[in-house]
């Protein structure tokens, strides 16, 4: 009986973790071709490939911010899923997008700033625990002219 007992725990152990090993195959493997590769120029021109982004951010300073931290000088988010296309200027709202947060200030000639750009998974989808997505980030830091 003892061995019928340990025979049948040891079945479902298996099954347990085979199930768990078959929920936790990604669904939607990071694509690395989707990160944003992030140029700007010194007056201010955004520009990145794969073509359209989720989120446009500049941040004084030459490290990224996280959010809204205080480096935060101008943010756009996109209308629809990465609707907004490449290039933008800084301070100049794109079609496809709104202003996130914005400073009144300009860029200052010799300042270093640095623009985030983030897409969003264009394979993923659903949210919270059914989430397929991934997010891609790219960033650049430029001297202002």
């Amino acid at each position: 009986m003892k061995n019928m007992f340990l025979k049948t725990a040891y079945i479902f152990k298996v099954l347990f973790l085979v199930s768990l090993a078959a929920c936790s195959t990604d669904v939607n493997p990071y694509d690395a071709t989707q990160k944003p590769v992030v140029t700007a120029t010194p007056a201010g021109v955004i520009s990145w490939t794969p073509a359209n982004a989720q989120l446009v951010r500049v941040y004084k300073g030459d490290t990224p911010g996280d959010g809204y931290d205080a480096r935060l000088i101008w943010s756009v988010g996109a209308n629809t899923k990465n609707s907004i296309e490449s290039p933008v200027t800084f301070g100049v709202v794109p079609a496809g997008a709104t202003i996130d947060f914005a400073k009144k200030e300009d860029l200052k000639s010799g300042e270093k700033y640095t623009v985030v750009v983030t897409r969003a998974d264009p394979k993923g989808e659903g949210d919270g625990f059914t989430n397929t997505s991934n997010s891609y980030v790219g960033n650049f830091t430029f001297t202002a002219q």
